[in-house]
């Protein structure tokens, strides 16, 4: 009996150690990136969503319809979009030398830039009263989507580097209140030349997958709880592994059921142990660490997704990342630059 005490304490021990020593390595991270450079990078009554990154510069979609290139080793900033009617750009892709900045809006639009200058803008028919939610692209093959319409997700592709879009001939039908959260431009991907996948939130989550562009597709039901502010807001795959990141946006700094990661490629999700602190916006992925974003800091993870560690406080949109960089945007038309996890 009592050298079953004697293990009981050992282990008790060994646990509450191994926790201290894992708190007090996320902690040091949270510490060392108080000093983070914040970077002004343009108007600040305004944030950004939209973001891609290409050749040391970084292109920011902004939420007065306006779009900067940042030199990141110059550290200057230029404005080279900003256009009447074109009230936020909630994402930005880029196929065949084409950056592509997502109108959000009343009607769905495409505007489009070249050699960092404006060359037209995209308006089909079929996006007219579509309020767009993100777009991707794997080389010259692009996957578009936008909220319902008659109770079905709005979805195009387009297979030579977005110069023609056309409607998905598989239809998703979706419940009332489902739809996408465009809050990163990071709810849709281009896994190959022939898959795509997307996430809905709202009265229902899912996570839906196509592996015939589009002609048929998969569905799995995630369990976030049914609400008009709550579900699945960003999505991340890397091979077989993924990552989920939601939650409430008005209520950030609930955890519980806002990350879901998978190890089969999207045929199962299980829910994260030890999930980030709260509402998640956005989830990226470098050098086989996931970070996640969102109102109330920056997480992280090195497992995949099944564990998750404090990496910074703040209030963050969304994030990508350039030269050996972590880029996360912020409000008053800021980013912030971390050292990666290593």
């Amino acid at each position: 009996m009592k050298n079953s005490i004697n293990v009981l304490i050992c282990s008790l021990f060994f646990i509450i150690s191994y926790g201290c020593i894992a708190q007090k390595r996320a902690n040091r991270y949270v510490k060392r990136n108080l000093d983070a450079p914040i970077i002004s990078y343009g108007d600040s009554n305004t944030y950004c969503r939209g973001l891609y990154q290409r050749d040391g510069f970084v292109f920011l979609g902004n939420s007065d319809g306006a779009v900067y290139r940042y030199d990141i080793i110059k550290q200057k900033s230029k404005l080279i979009l900003k256009i009447p009617d074109i009230n936020e750009i909630r994402d930005i892709g880029y196929s065949g030398g084409t950056i592509y900045a997502m109108h959000s809006g009343q009607d769905g639009k495409l505007i489009k830039i070249n050699a960092s200058k404006f060359s037209g803008i995209d308006e089909l028919p079929e996006w007219e009263g579509v309020f767009m939610d993100a777009i991707d692209f794997h080389d010259s093959v692009g996957f578009l989507m936008g909220d319902p319409i008659n109770g079905k997700m709005s979805l195009f592709h387009s297979t030579n580097s977005g110069e023609i879009w056309e409607r998905c001939t598989g239809a998703v039908q979706v419940v009332a209140g489902e739809a996408g959260f465009a809050a990163s431009g990071s709810n849709v991907s281009v896994l190959n030349d022939s898959t795509y996948a997307f996430i809905t939130g709202g009265m229902n989550s899912s996570y839906y997958s196509s592996t015939d562009n589009g002609q048929s597709w998969n569905k799995m039901t995630l369990p976030y709880y049914p609400g008009k502010t709550i579900g699945a807001y960003s999505l991340c795959m890397k091979g077989k592994y993924g990552v989920i990141v939601g939650g409430d946006y008005k209520e950030p700094e609930l955890k519980m059921n806002t990350t879901y990661y998978t190890y089969d490629g999207g045929e199962t999700w299980f829910n994260s142990l030890n999930p980030p602190q709260g509402y998640r916006s956005c989830v990226y992925e470098k050098n086989g660490v996931f970070y996640a974003c969102g109102r109330t800091g920056i997480d992280f993870s090195t497992d995949n997704g099944a564990t998750w560690k404090p990496f910074a406080l703040g209030t963050y949109f969304s994030m990508t990342s350039i030269e050996g960089k972590l880029l996360a945007t912020r409000r008053f038309g800021q980013f912030q630059l971390f050292d990666l996890i290593k």
